[in-house]
C-alpha cells in the first residue's frame, strides 16, 4: 500500500512540473501569487518623463498599472498625483521585466511614492505588489534652450513638437504648446494610419498574434508659462504599438472630431514607430566602426559655393531618422575675463529620412547650400543621433560616418 502511495504522489508532482514547465515556457513566468518589484529609482528633474521599471512574476503580455502618490499614507492623507501602465515583457531566468513611464509636468518638485498593481482584463487592480519612493527636485530653466514665438493671442493654437522616429518599446515624451486659457483640457489620439493588420509569431511558444486599427487615448491639462503660452505634454510609451506611421492628434476636449478646425484649435503631427531590434528576424549586422551601417558617398573635389546634394546608403530601416551636420573642422573662440566664451561658425543641422533601396541597402539624402559658406574646411557627419525636443539636448546612437571637404577661396 506504501508503494501504491508513493507511486501515486509520484505521478502527481510530475503532472504539477509539467504544468509548470508549461507555464514558464508559454508566459516566461510561473504565477501561483503575483510578486513584483521595483527598481531602485534615482532622483529626477520635475517635469521630466520618468522611466520606472521592475521585475515580476506575471506572464508577459499582462500589464500592471503605476499610481504616483503625494501626501503620507501613515496619515491617511494621500493624493494621486501621477499614474502610468507598465507592460510586462519577456525576461531571463524566472523572472520577467517590466516598465512604465509618468509625464512629471505639473508635479511640483517633492517626495513622492510609487505604487504598482496587477491589471486583470476586466481593468480591476490587485492588492499592492510593490511600492517605492521617488523625489523630484528642482532645477533653474534653461532659457536659451526655447525659441522666442510672436504669438497672436486673438487666435488660439495648440502646437506639437515633432516626436520623430522611435523604435518600438521607446519612451518618449510627446509635448507642445497652446494659448488656450489655463487649466483647459485637451484631448489626444494616437491613430495607427496604415489600419493594416500585424500578424507576428512568438518565436519561443509558437503563439500568433494579430494587431491593427491601434489607437491610443488620454487627456492632458497644460502647465501655465509665460505671455499667456502654456506647455503640455504626455508619456508615450510604445511597447504595445505596432510598428507603422500614426497621427498625434491635439484638441481641446470639448470638441468633436468633425468640427475640428471649424471653431477650436487642433494640433497634428506623425510618428514612424520602427521594429525594435528584438522583433528582427534575421540578425543585425554588427557595427564593427564608423562608416559601416551608414556611408557616404563621394563628394565633389573641389567643392564650389553652390547647392549639392549629398547622398549615402544604410542598413537602417526606412522611415528612420538620421541627423546631418555640415561644421567647420576649426574655429576661433574667444574667452573674456568673466569667462565667457563667445565665437562665430557658419554651418548646417537638420534631420534626413532613410527610404527604401534594393535588398538590404536603403538611402538618404540632405540637400546642401554652401552660397554663404566662408572659405573654410568642413566636417559632414551622418549618424543616428537624435534631438530630444524636450531638453534640446543630443541623444547619442551608435551608428555614424564622416567625410571632410574644402571649400576654397575666390571660387563661385
Amino acid at each position: 500500500m506504501k508503494k501504491k502511495y508513493l507511486l501515486y504522489t509520484g505521478i502527481v508532482s510530475a503532472a504539477l512540473l509539467v504544468v509548470i514547465f508549461m507555464g514558464i515556457l508559454s508566459t516566461g513566468s510561473f504565477t501561483i501569487f503575483p510578486t513584483a518589484a521595483i527598481n531602485p529609482i534615482p532622483d529626477h528633474v520635475a517635469g521630466d518623463l520618468v522611466v520606472i521599471t521592475g521585475t515580476t512574476n506575471c506572464p508577459a503580455g499582462s500589464r500592471l498599472t503605476l499610481d504616483l502618490l503625494a501626501g503620507s499614507p501613515a496619515s491617511g492623507e494621500v493624493a494621486k498625483v501621477g499614474a502610468a501602465d507598465a507592460f510586462i515583457v519577456r525576461g531571463g531566468g524566472m523572472a520577467n521585466t517590466w516598465s512604465g513611464a509618468v509625464d512629471t509636468a505639473g508635479i511640483l518638485p517633492g517626495e513622492y511614492q510609487v505604487n504598482a498593481y496587477k491589471m486583470d482584463e476586466n481593468g480591476s487592480r490587485s492588492n499592492l505588489l510593490a511600492t517605492s519612493r521617488i523625489r523630484l527636485i528642482n532645477t533653474t530653466t534653461d532659457r536659451t534652450k526655447f525659441t522666442p514665438m510672436l504669438v497672436n493671442h486673438t487666435l488660439g493654437f495648440i502646437r506639437i513638437d515633432r516626436p520623430g522616429t522611435i523604435e518600438r518599446g521607446e519612451k518618449i515624451l510627446v509635448s507642445g504648446t497652446t494659448n488656450l486659457p489655463e487649466k483647459t483640457q485637451l484631448m489626444y489620439t494616437i491613430s495607427q494610419q496604415s489600419n493594416s493588420t500585424i500578424f507576428s509569431v512568438d518565436p519561443k511558444t509558437g503563439i500568433p498574434d494579430l494587431k491593427g486599427g491601434f489607437t491610443r487615448s488620454g487627456l492632458i491639462t497644460g502647465v501655465p508659462g509665460e505671455n499667456g503660452v502654456s506647455r503640455w505634454s504626455f508619456a508615450l510609451d510604445s511597447t504595445e504599438f505596432p510598428p507603422d506611421h500614426y497621427e498625434v492628434l491635439v484638441l481641446p476636449s470639448n470638441t468633436s472630431r468633425n468640427r475640428q478646425g471649424e471653431e477650436d484649435p487642433f494640433g497634428t503631427t506623425s510618428i514612424v514607430i520602427l521594429e525594435a531590434a528584438s522583433d528582427r528576424l534575421t540578425a543585425v549586422e554588427p557595427d564593427t566602426g564608423p562608416c559601416q551601417s551608414i556611408t557616404i558617398n563621394a563628394l565633389p573635389d573641389p567643392m564650389t559655393r553652390r547647392n549639392y546634394t549629398v547622398t549615402g546608403t544604410t542598413s537602417l530601416q526606412p522611415d528612420t531618422e538620421l541627423l546631418f551636420t555640415v561644421l567647420p573642422t576649426e574655429f576661433d573662440v574667444n574667452v573674456d575675463r568673466e569667462g565667457i566664451s563667445s565665437g562665430s561658425m557658419t554651418g548646417v543641422r537638420g534631420s534626413v529620412v532613410v527610404i527604401r533601396g534594393t535588398g538590404n541597402t536603403n538611402i538618404w539624402s540632405a540637400d546642401l547650400d554652401l552660397s554663404k559658406f566662408p572659405p573654410e574646411k568642413y566636417l559632414v557627419n551622418i549618424s543616428n543621433d537624435r534631438i530630444d525636443l524636450h531638453t534640446y539636448e543630443t541623444i547619442y546612437g551608435d551608428r555614424y560616418c564622416s567625410g571632410k571637404f574644402i571649400l576654397p577661396g575666390g571660387l563661385s
